[in-house]
């Protein structure tokens, strides 16, 4: 018996849209199960061959449930705002609102013939004004909150306010900005409507900073890491340059501790798999700074006469006091690590081991590269260097347990 695919195909893919076979209930008694796949962009003429791909694993596990008894969510939409629909409408000369629209006429059609389970009457498209104003509220919510460290959570920006006019903010304990100059509730009442919102600014969980970005001026807009490929941008190729931009940020971290708590003592009601659940601590990235005893000279007194030995002595008078104390002891060291995805970058925020490092450092050059030379040359290359920042490499850092947010920081500062 000849299998006919095309007639077959065609009745039951004609009964499960006449009879919206795949739609969910909302009221059954029926145990529940959601199967979300990724929208596709409509950027693209049709599908890719990735599209299906990914969507028939999804596709067979939705079915597997349905047989299963569950009422199964399994919608399909459209990642339509953005800029890969806007990269179309540019390479192609139109309007993006008509090319996408042709994109996703387009898509369904194709996504309709291989036959997959969706539930379209879920559909949604990320570039409808019935889906961004959600978007939106969502942020204007952010704006007008700020987050309370004592409750642990965020509250109405009208809270501070009433908080700033009685008594300042001296005993407002929020994430904020770091270095908020201090003020009354006389300096607060007697501030601008202007410098009242600039002051808020600085409290609200979405706020206006000077950020490093990665800007593409071909594609003119900035990318995330995971937009570019090879130092140019996935989408063109263009050149990708690192620059400062003022953009609107949010301050995440403040729910960093909640989030984690969440995958860690949810076990019971967070049915994930333990690399998922891994995946998301890495992706929140709680950073820790260590406090790390540091003792940079053990010998206090053979710096010293390092440093006599060669001219490196005469330079230094003034900071001669400083050095004397660091010798002596440093008790502990606020550091604050930041790993890139090799875990082989460290940065130090410490001003007083930044100080000691450029001393070190311009010890070194002079001993190695000024023996038996004339004080004045010795001098003027000594100058050079304390100008010089210095670059903490000789860090480690240990992982344990394969998690990232358990870093720990080994400072190993030696003096040859």
């Amino acid at each position: 018996m000849t299998y006919n695919f095309n007639e077959i195909e065609a009745k039951w893919q004609k009964y499960w849209a006449t009879n919206k076979t795949f739609k969910a209930s909302n009221n059954t008694d029926k145990p529940k199960y959601y199967v979300l796949d990724m929208f596709p962009y409509p950027s693209g003429a049709g599908l890719h061959v990735g599209h299906p791909l990914g969507y028939i694993a999804s596709d067979i596990y939705a079915r597997y449930k349905r047989h299963q008894g569950f009422n199964v969510l399994h919608p399909q939409g459209y990642d339509s705002f953005g800029l890969p629909a806007e990269q179309y409408a540019i390479q192609t000369g139109q309007h993006p609102a008509v090319t996408t629209q042709a994109n996703v006429t387009r898509y369904r059609e194709q996504l309709d013939k291989i036959g997959f389970s969706f539930d379209w009457s879920r559909e949604v498209r990320t570039s409808d004004a019935d889906y961004y104003k959600h978007t939106q509220w969502i942020f204007i919510q952010l704006y007008n909150s700020w987050y309370n460290n004592d409750t642990k959570k965020a509250e109405d920006i009208a809270t501070l306010v009433a908080k700033f006019e009685v008594e300042g903010n001296a005993t407002v304990n929020a994430v904020c900005d770091e270095d908020i100059q201090s003020f009354s509730a006389t300096d607060w009442n007697a501030f601008s409507d202007k410098e009242q919102q600039q002051l808020l600014l600085q409290y609200r969980l979405t706020y206006l900073a000077e950020t490093e970005v990665n800007w593409c001026p071909g594609l003119g807009t900035v990318l995330a890491n995971d937009e570019i490929v090879n130092g140019v941008s996935e989408r063109g190729g263009h050149e990708v340059v690192r620059k400062k931009m003022t953009q609107w940020s949010m301050r995440i971290s403040a729910y960093a501790e909640r989030l984690l708590n969440g995958i860690d003592y949810n076990q019971d009601s967070l049915d994930w798999t333990d690399s998922i659940k891994e995946i998301q601590r890495n992706w929140i990235g709680k950073s820790i700074g260590a406090e790390v005893p540091v003792n940079p000279f053990p010998d206090g007194q053979a710096v010293m006469k390092a440093a006599k030995d060669t001219a490196t002595y005469f330079t230094y008078d003034k900071k001669r006091e400083g050095l004397r104390q660091c010798c002596e002891s440093i008790g502990c060291s606020t550091i604050k690590p930041k790993v890139d995805h090799n875990g082989t970058r460290v940065a130090t925020e410490h001003a007083l081991l930044k100080s000691l490092l450029t001393l070190e450092k311009g010890i070194k050059a002079c001993q190695i590269r000024n023996q038996g030379e004339p004080k004045s040359a010795t001098v003027e290359i000594w100058s050079k260097w304390a100008e010089i920042e210095a670059i903490l490499c000789m860090s480690q850092i240990l992982t344990t347990m394969s998690q990232w947010r358990r870093l720990h920081l080994k400072l190993q500062l030696i003096l040859s």
